[in-house]
């Protein structure tokens, strides 16, 4: 590529938008390692992440450095900009519209949860017309699972005046068949929430490239 086509005059000739995949991470990579040029890194960053749509899958800077050309300084940058994505789509985002159309809520949690490397358990509260009160991750457990308590979560429902509830959690393996055990917590959160008057409307399980309703599979 010559030199007026580089990434950053590529950027600001035609705009930002105008890079692929590629040129964007080499535009953050910015300078070339010994007999790697800088956009060969930023393929093997790529496929450190088994493909860019799993770059926010990267969390350890281990995992970058680990790669011959990426110091320990632009690890922590590519890190800190796939964590502004991150937060940039947190919960406290999510608006009615997303809400009301099941595809793009299940493509906000996806989003959030599926490429954690650790199981979350993601409360949204809802007022009557399905408009956000609050949200979060209520519990962060390992690889395998994550202790929710049914009491915590009717509680913070019942504090702020909820009149719907929403529940999400991720699933590491990317296997999103719901356990024995996400079963016996979603018959019993429903159970409890039945009970105090405030419906649970779904419990949705996601990975990085799937997702399961329990509504959806008649199981509320």
């Amino acid at each position: 590529m010559s030199e007026k086509m580089m990434p950053r005059e590529k950027a600001l000739e035609y705009g930002i938008s105008s890079l692929n995949n590629n040129e964007l991470l080499a535009l953050i990579i910015k300078s070339a390692y010994k007999d790697r040029t800088v956009f060969e890194l930023a393929d093997d960053v790529i496929d450190q992440a088994n493909g860019f749509k799993n770059l926010l899958s990267l969390t350890y800077y281990e995992e970058l450095t680990s790669i011959k050309g990426i110091k320990k300084a632009k690890a922590m940058e590519i890190l800190a900009i796939l964590e502004i994505s991150k937060r940039l789509s947190k919960v406290d985002h999510i608006s009615e519209a997303m809400l009301a159309n099941p595809s793009k809520a299940v493509e906000w949690l996806r989003f959030t949860l599926g490429h954690s490397k650790q199981e979350e358990f993601l409360v949204v509260y809802l007022n009557t017309r399905n408009a956000v009160l609050k949200s979060e991750v209520l519990y962060k457990g390992n690889k395998h699972s994550a202790n929710v308590s049914i009491d915590e979560v009717l509680r913070n429902a019942l504090l702020i005046n909820a009149s719907y509830i929403l529940v999400a959690h991720n699933h590491p393996s990317g296997d999103v068949k719901p356990s024995s055990a996400d079963i016996e917590l979603t018959e019993k959160l429903c159970d409890a929430c039945n009970t105090i008057g405030i419906p649970l409307l779904d419990h949705i399980i996601v990975s990085k490239s799937g997702y399961f309703s329990f509504r959806n599979h008649s199981m509320l």
